[in-house]
């Protein structure tokens, strides 16, 4: 074994890899699609070198950044590019952009199946730049000067890391579930799984049939009514469904960029101004920003206004005659909403269950919402949770961290 491949190797055996446990390989492209989306989705001036054996479900990001023309990358299995190649069967991503820099690194050579492995992964962080050290020495293009031009400034960024360290764990726990739930699934007629999907495929092409009924009909609504605001707010409505239906075909649809909060907000109160005055409510939101402090978070605009719109919708449906009071604050690291209402408390013996997916504690209810907002802000680096519930208040928080963490 090389002095090369074993100091490549070592950065996986280390302490502060993400996990202990395997990763799948499911998991593993899901990552690497994550790493790489932002870059491919807005053509960010990038330097990315990769030593992919098998890139069968990568194929289409891949030849979108290849193609890009702020874009250069660098393949460690051509021979133009690397002097030797014994890594057998290390794998990695090194990426370093006006954005942000990482490293991803797997090694499938301690399975037999070549199907899982220990995983290594920083973003913003020194040891980006060790891992380039490495490679560079070993390379027959001189890298260097491109590779230390970008920005952000390269330090230890524990609060980034832990995020991803717990999105990325909880991406694998998902993918391991989603795998044993589909090979339970093998044990059931096939006739019966194909006639679901079936199922699921005519009922979201008749919903998004109604859909475009109802876009019509705003339309024509605004014309003869000149009330563009109702309008408005149906297409967001049909929209955020639209975005629902697409979660159905596809699970890497997230559309990240950087967002203000504190335009976000208003539209979500805009949706529910009406609708919470038939429980009496009425909505107050609290800018506790400093003026001028315009710090921006990394979000998908749509999926981050169906949280707010599920824990908008929570607070009206569990108070009445009440003021629920949405605050929007921001320290060094986060960007903080916090959603409050003054109506019956939460149940002490349901409070650990209320963000288990099923779980309801309405007759009519599908338990859906908040475990779906949970969901949506660990895509985005962010999460919610609930902070009190007692006589005097019940207070839900987000909590985002701030473009200039990241």
């Amino acid at each position: 074994m090389s002095k090369f491949y074993q100091n490549l190797k070592n950065f996986i055996l280390i302490e502060d890899r993400l996990n202990t446990s395997l990763f799948s390989k499911k998991s593993i492209i899901s990552i690497i699609r994550c790493i790489l989306e932002p870059l491919a989705a807005e053509n960010v001036p990038s330097v990315i070198i990769h030593r992919l054996k098998n890139t069968e479900n990568l194929d289409s990001i891949v030849k979108r950044l290849e193609y890009s023309r702020n874009i250069e990358m660098y393949n460690f299995l051509d021979p133009d590019i690397v002097l030797k190649d014994d890594l057998i069967e290390l794998e990695f991503i090194l990426l370093t952009s006006s954005r942000y820099n990482a490293v991803f690194m797997w090694d499938y050579s301690d399975d037999e199946k070549k199907e899982n492995s220990y995983v290594y992964m920083k973003l913003n962080s020194k040891n980006v730049n060790h891992i380039f050290e490495i490679l560079s020495n070993n390379m027959k293009v001189d890298l260097k000067e491109k590779f230390y031009s970008f920005k952000p400034e390269r330090r230890e960024n524990e609060l980034l890391n832990h995020c991803i360290s717990n999105i990325v764990k909880n991406l694998n726990e998902a993918n391991n579930e989603n795998e044993f739930n589909n090979n339970a699934l093998n044990f059931e007629p096939k006739d019966e799984c194909k006639k679901l999907k079936e199922q699921i495929r005519h009922t979201s092409h008749e919903i998004r049939n109604q859909l475009s009924v109802l876009d019509i009909y705003s339309k024509i609504l605004e014309k003869k009514f000149n009330d563009d605001k109702t309008s408005s707010l149906i297409r967001k409505s049909i929209s955020l469904i639209n975005m629902e239906l697409n979660e159905l075909k596809q699970f890497d649809n997230l559309q990240l960029k950087e967002t203000s909060v504190e335009d976000i907000i208003p539209v979500s109160i805009q949706m529910f101004e009406e609708i919470v005055k038939q429980n009496n409510n009425k909505i107050i939101f609290i800018n506790s920003t400093l003026d001028g402090d315009k710090r921006k978070v990394l979000l998908d605009e749509e999926k981050f206004l169906a949280v707010l719109n599920n824990v908008i919708k929570n607070a009206n449906q569990f108070t009445q005659n009440d003021e629920i009071i949405i605050e929007l604050s921001k320290d060094k690291n986060y960007v903080k909403i916090s959603v409050q209402n003054h109506g019956e408390p939460i149940e002490d013996s349901v409070k650990n269950k209320i963000f288990k997916d099923g779980f309801t504690t309405r007759e009519n209810g599908f338990g859906i919402g908040l475990s779906v907002s949970k969901k949506y802000l660990a895509e985005q680096l962010g999460s919610i949770e609930l902070t009190c519930s007692d006589e005097e208040k019940t207070e839900f928080l987000i909590t985002l961290p701030l473009m200039d963490v990241i």
